[in-house]
């Protein structure tokens, strides 16, 4: 995870610096969108018998796949910056991707499962690797496709050198982004936990992990309306008004389980709907905001420093989710968890507390940063003004 996170950033820098024929971040779909899709495939393979030769291997792919995955995972969600200065243009590309993401994580979720049965079963090494190789297909042609159509209308000056320090100072000055990243981190804390949580919830307080099954499908399901009503929201009101209203939802569906307790299903299923849509909703709104700090770096430092900012965003999820692990173990573990058994009264009042008012709680807290975020749509306009004066002055 240390690795994973410090990655992002080195490669949202090398992002930045990138000059060429086809933009800064484009490249790196045609470059290393076909080559993350083929090491990934490559990584179910197995090359030997030898259970030790299949371990270094493993471990060398996972490296590998992760440094190929980020070095076209930051440009790609740079992008959305670089195509275009409009707000309302720019909220609508990344809430319209997050959508078809989920869509397509919806998607390999229930077919997955299918298409291993008909290529041989879950016990067939073949059968997880020719899936592979289909998916790697398909992605490398999305990546090529996206190559091909997507433009960079927003382009430093040709004479404009990328500076390190200036790229540090960008994010470590960037008053709004801190903000931003620092609910960030507390909100995904909340949905990581009650993610975890939700296994043994499922298994011990309902009783049956076929409920977890459905859960999940509901979160797919909503996830899709949860994104767009970002972008319908963030069209009539300051993303800083959506945001708060998606953590709210959130803590309102978190606190009504609370207090009903696990004994009503309709009601879980309920809140669960509920929360899952404010969780994609809230994701999406992060994504715009930290992309509209973008422009408030620039001003700051005079350098604009798309890959490094997003790459924040990356670095703050692995990271959460590194502390979240170590949070569900030390809990379960006080708890008197024991796997298998049957669970204490205590042990089954700590997985719903965790699970509910914990989550909602934790939430609350991810939204005390968001009242001291400035960054309007009429002040960013106004920077992007001033930008603009500047760049005519030189």
């Amino acid at each position: 995870r240390v690795f994973d996170g410090v990655n992002d950033i080195m490669m949202g820098s090398i992002a930045d610096r990138t000059r060429s024929k086809f933009g800064r971040f484009r490249p790196w779909l045609l470059w290393a969108g076909p080559l993350f899709c083929l090491c990934m495939a490559l990584s179910f393979l197995i090359p030997s018998p030898n259970m030790t030769v299949r371990i270094i291997y493993a471990c060398v792919m996972y490296i590998v796949v992760d440094v190929v995955f980020t070095a076209v995972d930051i440009p790609f969600w740079s992008l959305p910056a670089a195509m275009t200065r409009n707000i309302k243009e720019r909220s609508a590309i990344i809430g319209s991707t997050q959508t078809t993401s989920n869509t397509i994580t919806g998607i390999i979720g229930i077919v997955m499962p299918l298409a291993l049965v008909a290529f041989g079963g879950a016990g067939s090494a073949s059968a997880y690797f020719t899936l592979a190789a289909i998916v790697a297909v398909f992605a490398a042609t999305m990546y090529l496709i996206s190559f091909k159509l997507v433009k960079e209308h927003v382009v430093p000056e040709d004479s404009e050198k990328f500076s390190l320090k200036l790229g540090i100072k960008s994010v470590v000055t960037n008053r709004p982004l801190l903000l931003v990243q620092i609910a960030n981190a507390v909100g995904l804390l909340a949905m990581i936990m009650r993610g975890t949580f939700n296994y043994y919830y499922c298994q011990y307080n309902l009783g049956s992990l076929e409920v977890m099954s459905v859960l999940s499908l509901l979160g797919t399901v909503v996830g899709i309306p949860g994104c767009l009503s970002f972008v319908a929201l963030s069209k009539r009101v300051d993303k800083k008004k959506v945001i708060i209203f998606f953590s709210g939802l959130y803590i309102v569906a978190c606190l009504v389980q609370y207090f009903a307790g696990w004994g009503n299903l309709i009601l879980i299923y309920t809140c669960s709907t509920i929360a899952s849509f404010a969780v994609a909703g809230f994701n999406v709104a992060v994504m715009a905001m930290m992309s509209d700090t973008i422009e408030y770096g620039e001003w700051k430092t005079g350098q604009r420093n798309e890959g490094m900012i997003t790459s924040t965003r990356c670095f703050v999820t692995k990271l959460v989710m590194a502390v979240s692990g170590v949070v569900v173990a030390f809990i379960i573990g006080i708890f008197g968890y024991t796997p298998g058994a049957a669970q204490t009264a205590q042990t089954l009042s700590a997985f719903h507390t965790m699970m509910t008012l914990v989550c909602a709680g934790t939430m609350l807290l991810g939204t005390i940063p968001l009242f001291f975020y400035e960054l309007s749509e009429t002040r960013l306009a106004e920077i992007m003004e001033e930008l603009k004066a500047r760049k005519a002055g030189k």
